[in-house]
């Protein structure tokens, strides 16, 4: 059976001398493994479907729910990626959040727009790349049942003063006398999760925010899925604000 889908490469493998084994991303079929037979080789017409990150049309064979390469059209490679080590690792970050979350045989929509968006922002644009992918683990969050509620601002008619909390039971900011269980957020990190989510922001408390952001929500996605997003942990190590 030959199957057509849009997907996005989220890890490819060396397999044999000359094959790979790709974890594509279908917005239709979730995550699925796929084996792409010859790219290795210098002419093979399909290298550029066996790439990190790749968007393409695939053309896949599937025989006895194992699916095989047959043909791609190339959207995107988002090539530029390799050239800048921090967003190259915000793309690594959203590629591996993915794997984390995806199940097969799921309808993912949202966060596969999602995830193109976060690619062509780190590749294509000059948007900081911890609020592009601060913006994509929102959606994953939200796409994944675990939404976070940023509305504290609203609750308290904008007064939310210096001292904040992030409650890890359920994904929102409250003050200490609310809190059941979490860890003081600094006021920048709730601005800069406000700003990445399309709300209302304050510009001037953004300082020192993203890279806070960052490890607030690598926490409560690692406390909601069980995984360690070691690229999600180096793009950290690695920013500067």
């Amino acid at each position: 059976m030959e199957i057509k889908t849009e997907a996005v490469v989220l890890q490819a493998i060396d397999y044999k001398d000359n094959d790979k084994l790709l974890t594509l991303f279908s917005p239709t079929l979730g995550k699925l493994t796929a084996g792409a037979r010859g790219v290795k080789k210098p002419k093979a017409k399909l290298a550029f479907s066996a790439q990190p990150f790749c968007f393409a049309e695939y053309i896949l064979a599937e025989r006895g729910g194992r699916y095989t390469v047959t043909g791609a059209y190339l959207h995107e490679s988002f090539f530029s990626l390799r050239y800048d080590i921090t967003r190259f690792y915000a793309a690594c970050a959203a590629a591996e959040i993915c794997r984390g979350i995806l199940q097969e045989n799921e309808s993912y929509e949202g966060l596969f727009i999602g995830l193109v968006e976060c690619l062509k922002a780190l590749s294509l644009s000059e948007e900081d790349p911890a609020e592009a992918l601060v913006g994509f683990i929102l959606i994953a969050l939200r796409e994944s049942g675990y939404p976070l509620d940023l509305s504290f601002a609203e609750e308290c008619g904008g007064d939310i003063g210096e001292k904040l909390w992030f409650d890890f039971s359920d994904g929102r900011f409250t003050t200490f006398d609310r809190l059941v269980q979490g860890e003081r957020a600094s006021v920048s990190t709730y601005q800069v999760l406000r700003k990445c989510a399309g709300l209302t922001y304050d510009e001037d408390r953004l300082s020192g925010g993203r890279k806070r952001a960052l490890r607030l929500l690598k926490a409560f996605l690692s406390e909601k899925t069980e995984e360690n997003y070691d690229n999600l942990g180096e793009l950290i190590r690695l920013y500067e604000e």
